[in-house]
């Protein structure tokens, strides 16, 4: 990875970038930001192509010009309403006593076949951990002695469809996508603390085009899960119901949203505190059959509903809502508290909750990204395929 790297979210109806540079002494700086508006892009589908390439390419210029230098990497942060996540594993047993690159990237390559799915492109498969001889081992095992060595996977797939439209994207505009990552890694990394990981739990992020949650146990992750219900549901629900725009949908929404406990009690309910009730039905419909009833059917899946003791971990625009935290603890019958997603670096820009999730991006790609020109323990497809046959060149 180059000194200069861009980081960007593709969102909807907006472009954010962020210019990232690294100096000398391997501190983190950032030189440049830019948000634009685009309306080319809505919930992953690109409504046309070449407008979307040119809007994308006067960002570029501009962030050039700002630092004087061209911007050849990018590393690009995807969050899909229907992207898939497949839990998959594969063993092997070998004649070798030592594990080397070549077994490691041999169960990679098996997993990601068995994971082909018509109409979807794999984007990343990323261990969950490695078992060595019956052992679990979530480091890198390169090295170890062995005689069986099981891998266990996460895969992430994204349609065709938006791959395409990607790659034709990208290579117009000539430049070097180095990553794409799925939003759900990172989050799932910096908003649960050591202490939580350790205990079983669930987070969720009720985003504003999708749902996306993660269960864990003991530091393993169990499944991934993302529901194509999103925040514009409930605007839309509060359109038909009073028939106004989506616009003063909107503005209802955000102005008073909340979800009001005890509505037995209605005669002590104001006329002017009736659309808040309203709005309150609302929520809470969407809430519970939309998006917690599927979560909670794979909790039961993975024999974990009402067994987790780190609670439920809210985060992102919908945990803001009032008096979510109790409908959420009463609806799984567990603990329920807000997730962070903050850290020490890049304090100032916390706040714009716009570009948390582009700086995200580049923190968790600068963890993970190595030498090799690959993710460690990661088997990258479209962008990185050339980097990866020369390595497995090397490797034979």
């Amino acid at each position: 990875m180059n000194n200069l790297v861009c980081s960007l979210d593709l969102g909807n109806g907006y472009i954010k970038w962020v210019l990232f540079l690294k100096d000398y002494n391997g501190k983190k700086v950032i030189v440049a930001r830019e948000l634009v508006k685009s309306k080319w892009i809505k919930k992953w589908r690109v409504l046309d192509t070449s407008s979307l390439i040119n809007n994308i390419s006067d960002v570029l210029e501009h962030l050039s010009v700002k630092v004087d230098s061209s911007i050849d990497e990018v590393i690009v942060w995807l969050s899909h309403p229907y992207m898939k996540i497949k839990q998959l594993s594969t063993h092997k047993r070998l004649i070798n006593l030592e594990i080397t690159e070549k077994e490691i990237n041999n169960l990679l390559e098996a997993i990601s076949q068995e994971a082909d799915e018509l109409n979807y492109e794999i984007l990343k498969v990323i261990p969950i951990k490695w078992i060595v001889d019956d052992t679990h081992i979530t480091k890198n095992p390169i090295g170890m002695e062995w005689r069986k060595l099981e891998l266990v996977a996460n895969v992430f797939m994204i349609p065709a469809t938006t791959y395409k439209d990607l790659e034709k994207i990208f290579d117009e505009l000539e430049i070097d996508v180095i990553d794409i990552i799925p939003n759900i890694l990172w989050w799932e990394e910096w908003s649960l603390d050591a202490e939580v990981k350790d205990l079983w739990c669930i987070l969720i992020d009720i985003g504003t085009n999708q749902t996306s949650y993660v269960i864990y146990e003991e530091w393993v992750n169990l499944g991934y899960g993302i529901i194509p219900v999103w925040g514009e549901e409930i605007t839309k629900d509060i359109s038909i119901w009073l028939k106004i725009d989506f616009i003063q949908a909107e503005q209802i929404k955000k102005e008073k949203w909340e979800i009001i406990l005890n509505k037995s009690d209605t005669d002590s309910i104001e006329d002017s505190e009736i659309d808040k009730l309203f709005l309150s039905e609302i929520i809470e419909a969407r809430l519970a059959e939309d998006i917690y009833k599927p979560i909670y059917h794979k909790m039961k899946e993975l024999w974990v509903a009402g067994k987790l003791p780190g609670g439920v971990l809210l985060i992102w625009w919908w945990s803001k809502i009032r008096n979510i935290e109790e409908f959420t603890r009463d609806y799984f019958g567990l603990a329920c508290k807000h997730g962070k997603i903050t850290n020490d670096e890049f304090k100032d820009l916390w706040s714009n909750f716009q570009f948390v999730n582009v700086i995200w991006n580049y923190i968790w790609e600068d963890k993970y990204w190595n030498d090799q020109g690959w993710f460690k323990f990661s088997f990258d497809f479209g962008w990185n395929f050339a980097k990866l046959m020369e390595l497995i060149k090397k490797i034979f």
